[in-house]
């Protein structure tokens, strides 16, 4: 079974600032760019065939800046977009932490997997897991060597689904998938800069700021 590559986007100002930005459009800064210039020296060499990218600018732009170093034109696809946060988009870690407590009654519990409350107006995470899990299958067809460019959330889900585990990625942290059988496991391409487990209620790491 061919292998595939995972990219997070590069640095934002609101990665810098800790900000959820789910579905809102940020830009990378140019530190972000950077990031992606770095991340495409370590996906040159790997017989990557197709780039798939989520639409949202932040991603769009590490998808180009990828790509042109691969010889590629990245393919956009929605169904890579990052979740929608609802109400706690643009806010704070911190500030959602607060807000979780003086907004109970406008919490959700179910659009969560592991006993956290989002507003009633996020996406579910699970229907985020099954969409990006839908798409990822969808191009890894007649021996494509896929990279897909995409956001925190959607790490989640393809870790969650390919390796029982939920893990974050730091900015523009370039991964392999590899399988034996059914078993997959994840090869971080940067060690200096790779993912790691996701902890209950832990801060997501943003990588080299």
């Amino acid at each position: 079974m061919s292998p595939f590559y995972v990219l997070r986007h590069g640095q934002t100002d609101w990665n810098l600032n800790l900000r959820l930005q789910g579905s809102t459009d940020i830009p990378l800064n140019e530190t972000g760019r950077e990031q992606a210039r770095t991340a495409a020296k370590a996906l040159i060499g790997q017989g990557i065939t197709k780039v798939i990218t989520s639409p949202l600018s932040r991603a769009l732009e590490t998808a180009h800046i990828v790509s042109e170093r691969l010889g590629l034109e990245p393919a956009i696809d929605a169904r890579l977009i990052e979740r929608n946060f609802g109400l706690f988009e643009g806010m704070t870690i911190d500030e959602v932490h607060r807000h979780r407590d003086e907004m109970r009654e406008h919490m959700n519990p179910l659009a969560d997997l592991d006993g956290k409350h989002y507003p009633h107006n996020a996406e579910p995470l699970g229907e985020v897991i099954d969409r990006v899990f839908t798409c990822v299958n969808a191009h890894r067809v007649d021996g494509e060597v896929c990279l897909y460019v995409f956001h925190g959330i959607p790490f989640r889900a393809v870790t969650r689904k390919f390796l029982n585990e939920m893990y974050s990625s730091p900015n523009a942290s370039p991964v392999r998938f590899d399988s034996d059988g059914e078993i997959w496991r994840m090869v971080a391409l940067d060690p200096d800069n790779a993912p790691i487990a996701q902890v209950y209620n832990a801060q997501t790491t943003m990588g080299r700021i």
